[in-house]
């Protein structure tokens, strides 16, 4: 299976998008950036599959063969920051691309796994890690890797 294939792992069934993601996707989509325009009609097309066996909320997106692509991989340019309800940061949101496809959606955490988050919970910045045209994702993540 290629990064851009729509197909799932065997042991996993892809299913739509929860409002709940769909959301956190339109929010980090929201902002400007190379591509934007084929990731948001991506969204629309896109199923999902868990992608972390911790309980938090990461998705593995799935989208078909024939959407618009983009000509870059990696983490989208803009990232967001999970506050509890204090403010306080508690994790974090990245969106990965591969082969020009959406390809994961990363909820990262400083504590217990966080589950998806609501975008009323986010602040939005630059990718800081991520170069202006992005970069490739560490290999330990992509697809099929065994490492």
């Amino acid at each position: 299976m290629t990064a851009g294939d729509a197909r799932p792992r065997a042991d996993r069934t892809p299913t739509p998008l929860t409002d709940d993601a769909r959301r956190l996707l339109d929010a980090l989509l929201a902002h400007d950036f190379l591509g934007v325009a084929e990731l948001r009609a991506q969204v629309v097309r896109a199923s999902s599959t868990p992608g972390c066996r911790c309980g938090c909320g990461t998705l593995d997106l799935h989208v078909p063969d024939d959407v618009p692509t983009v000509p870059a991989g990696g983490p989208a340019p803009v990232e967001g920051t999970v506050v509890d309800a204090d403010g306080t940061p508690v994790g974090g949101v990245l969106l990965f691309v591969e082969d020009g496809r959406l390809s994961r959606l990363d909820i990262t955490s400083h504590g217990d796994p966080l589950p998806l988050p609501s975008p009323d919970r986010v602040t939005w910045g630059p990718t800081r890690w991520a170069g202006a045209d992005t970069v490739r994702r560490p290999a330990r993540f992509r697809r099929g890797s065994t490492q």
